[in-house]
């Protein structure tokens, strides 16, 4: 990702890395999402997590199976981070 503006982008020093196909993931860096994403995220089909998870790998530019292999520490704090983005 090239822009890593800290208005439009927020980075997340993980606290628990992960070694994720062959890389080692320290950080991941997300976007603010854009109002077609927010209304995808609304009226996607899928549990809730389901479309956070789908959300944050859209707005990481990263596999969604990354997602999957965090550790629940490092997802809260990006889920309360997009919380915040959304006005949740």
């Amino acid at each position: 990702m090239t822009d890593t503006n800290p208005e439009t982008h927020k980075t997340f020093t993980l606290a628990f890395p992960k070694d994720f196909n062959g890389e080692k993931v320290k950080s991941v860096t997300l976007r603010r999402p854009s109002g077609r994403e927010i209304r995808a995220l609304q009226n996607g089909s899928g549990s809730q997590i389901d479309k956070t998870f789908e959300m944050m790998a859209t707005l990481a530019d990263r596999e969604l199976d990354l997602f999957d292999t965090l550790d629940g520490a490092d997802l809260r704090a990006i889920d309360k981070w997009l919380e915040g983005v959304l006005g949740e």
